[in-house]
């Protein structure tokens, strides 16, 4: 609150191309996820799909910002769910 240029910072995030498969493994600070392509376009679903860790991360953003809000305006957030939801065409 003091310093406006503390509340500037860069998130970076980091992968390697699997060098056996059609995959990316992906460092989220905690572990290593693997994404993989979806079934629909030949992947073996053993991976992680990236549209729905797009969507994942869109949510825990929200769910978090929501939070962080209620409780900043001390507003007793009751249970609450978020939900995203993308179409994807595979059609090329």
């Amino acid at each position: 609150r003091n310093d406006a240029a503390q509340a500037l910072i860069t998130l970076r995030a980091k992968g390697s191309i699997d060098e056996q498969s059609v995959a990316c493994k992906v460092d989220t600070g905690r572990a290593i996820a693997v994404a993989g392509l979806h079934p629909a376009t030949g992947g073996s679903g053993l991976e992680l799909c990236s549209g729905d860790m797009l969507l994942e991360a869109l949510v825990a953003c929200a769910g978090v910002t929501l939070k962080a809000v209620a409780t900043a305006l001390e507003f007793k957030l009751g249970a609450a769910t978020v939900e995203a939801e993308g179409d994807l065409d595979f059609r090329g």
